[in-house]
């Protein structure tokens, strides 16, 4: 049982962290989501801990993925240069190829859950929460740094 541990450890650490950020996220959502205006409140009260843990959630696992994606974005460009392949333009699938599947999966995860908060900011307008406007801003800003690597990377072959 130890050694399957061992050598589960990152995965188990990643699907926790995962999991709970859904979880988290999932109640936010659900709570503003399903919310109905009543006089003069004009959002849902969301416990402190609840909006705390969500930030907190939400904003590490943005850092993560970026910094993931820039890294490895950094070590293709470098391992092209080091083989005399000339240019800042680089093959998306060297990048993609070089990321691990818990940052693939933690992209999709943090991508699908700030689309669903970026869908009720959109609908829910003044009713939603401060904290739902900021992942949702966080989600653009950070799919404008990605579409920029993206676009800026993009290399057809000849």
């Amino acid at each position: 049982m130890t050694d399957f541990f061992r050598r589960h450890m990152f995965n188990i650490i990643a699907a926790v962290f995962l999991a709970l950020f859904v979880l988290v996220w999932a109640a936010v959502l659900l709570r503003v989501g399903t919310w109905v205006p009543t006089g003069e409140a004009e959002a849902p009260e969301l416990n402190g801990a609840l909006v705390t843990a969500a930030g907190v959630l939400a904003t590490s696992l943005s850092s993560l993925t970026a910094s993931a994606l820039g890294f490895t974005i950094s070590e293709v460009k470098r391992d092209n240069a080091k083989a005399g392949e000339q240019g800042p333009l680089i093959n998306p699938a060297q990048v993609a190829t070089r990321l691990s599947g818990r940052v693939i999966f933690a992209i999709m995860v943090y991508m699908t859950m700030g689309m669903l908060v970026l869908v009720l900011w959109l609908f829910k307008g003044q009713a939603s929460t401060d904290l739902i406007g900021a992942f949702a801003l966080s989600l653009l800003g950070w799919l404008v740094g990605a579409a920029g690597v993206v676009f800026q990377t993009e290399k057809t072959d000849p």
